[in-house]
C-alpha cells in the first residue's frame, strides 16, 4: 500500500482562484459576486457572465466578467442614445 502521508493538499483559500496563462484568473462565482461585485450569487447568474464548471463548482473569468459589468453600467440621468433617422 502507498503511504498517504506523502500526499500534500493545497490550502482551501488557494482553491478559490485558478490562474490562467493569459494573466486572467478563474474565480469562484460566489466569491466574485460577494467580494468583487457586492451582490448575491443569484444576481450574478442572471447577468450571464461566461462560466466554467470545475468539479461541480462554478467559476467565472474575473477580468472578462468585470469588463462585461463595466459595459453595462450607465450614468444616472443620462439620456439614452438617439437613433439615426
Amino acid at each position: 500500500m502507498s503511504d498517504i502521508s506523502e500526499v500534500t493538499r493545497r490550502p482551501r483559500h488557494l482553491l478559490d482562484e485558478i490562474p490562467l496563462p493569459d494573466g486572467d484568473v478563474y474565480i469562484k462565482r460566489k466569491i466574485f459576486a460577494k467580494k468583487k461585485v457586492g451582490v448575491c450569487d443569484r444576481t450574478v447568474r442572471r447577468m450571464n457572465f461566461p462560466t466554467a464548471y470545475f468539479g461541480g463548482v462554478a467559476y467565472v473569468k474575473q477580468r472578462a466578467s468585470l469588463q462585461i459589468l463595466a459595459e453595462q453600467a450607465t450614468r444616472k440621468n443620462q439620456p439614452p442614445k438617439r437613433r439615426a433617422r
